[in-house]
């Protein structure tokens, strides 16, 4: 097992060359990475990047094939110790709610399973921190599943734990409660909280992530601000113009952006840029070929931009 890194007194937990692998299959290869304190560090990337391997590592669920997991700089052994299982507290993905509870009672069982002092008042905080005061009797079972996720993220918190980990803490839930779970954590980070989120939404990191930790097929390609990652994939440009125009339209951008990836589909063709390419040149010279019927500029989206940063790591 290698030794684990030095760790700057700003980091909470470090995972150091961390390997988990299922029989022949890898999920999670040599990563390294840490979780600062007092700030919201976030996982993006596609289904099976191994960002829940990755959340379940974190929380002691798992152990790694190999590699080593430390708080404050001391590598921990599995399972968890309890110190450890009390600083932590874990939102996952299926919120293992107990539908016959009601919402208070749910909460409830989780303070008096953490040795809360003053259970009761500190359900009364959660309640009015989830926005759901009005419906503490009501059962679990009858709630809608954004509501539940609420009640997954206050009993998450009733112990107060010093990091809270969240994975894909919006998934299947409509935009009221996503925004209420967005509210939430900008309240922890303002508090100087430590939040560890995974998320698909690149909208949703850039809302709530000071540090983006991009993972592709179980390796880290990126990390940095959202706004970096974006900046570090370039733009897309989108071309609209009939299949027998295609060639001609990608002549003219080829010989302007050479390097760019070009992909044709149904409505026309899609030019990934880099950081250093404009995008306005390639959509003139597209128009310019009196074929296209519009060009579109935009933002890469999850899949491009982490394609973009694994082409890049790889080269």
């Amino acid at each position: 097992m290698p030794a684990h890194r030095d760790v700057e007194p700003s980091s909470l937990l470090t995972l150091t060359s961390v390997t988990r692998a299922f029989g022949h299959r890898t999920v999670l290869d040599g990563l390294s990475l840490e979780v600062r304190r007092a700030g919201v560090t976030g996982l993006v990337g596609p289904n099976g990047a191994g960002k829940t391997t990755l959340i379940n590592l974190v929380a002691g669920l798992s152990r790694p094939t190999s590699g080593v997991i430390a708080w404050d700089g001391t590598p921990v052994g599995y399972p968890f110790p309890s110190p450890i299982r009390r600083r932590l507290g874990l939102v996952p993905q299926d919120t293992a709610l107990y539908d016959e509870l009601t919402v208070s009672e749910n909460l409830r069982f989780a303070a008096e399973l953490f040795g809360v002092s003053e259970p009761q008042r500190r359900v009364g905080e959660i309640l009015d921190l989830i926005g759901l005061s009005e419906r503490a009797r009501d059962r679990v079972g009858v709630l809608s599943g954004g509501m539940r996720r609420r009640v997954a993220f206050g009993r998450a918190l009733v112990h107060d734990p010093e990091l809270l980990v969240l994975d894909e803490p919006t998934l299947a839930v409509d935009s009221d409660n996503r925004h209420a779970i967005w509210d939430h954590v900008r309240r922890l980070r303002s508090e100087g909280r430590t939040v560890l989120l995974s998320t698909n939404y690149l909208d949703e990191a850039e809302a709530l992530c000071d540090v983006v930790v991009a993972l592709r097929a179980g390796r880290l390609v990126a990390e940095g601000s959202t706004a970096a990652l974006l900046r570090a994939a370039g733009r897309c440009v989108e071309i609209d113009c009939p299949d027998d125009a295609v060639d001609a339209v990608r002549q003219s951008v080829e010989r302007l952006a050479p390097g760019a990836r070009l992909d044709a589909h149904g409505a026309g063709l899609t030019v990934h840029l880099g950081s250093d390419v404009a995008p306005e040149p390639v959509a003139s010279a597209a128009l310019g070929t009196g074929h296209v019927r519009g060009v579109r500029v935009r933002a890469p989206d999850m899949v491009e931009v982490l394609e973009a940063l694994g082409e890049r790591s790889r080269g």
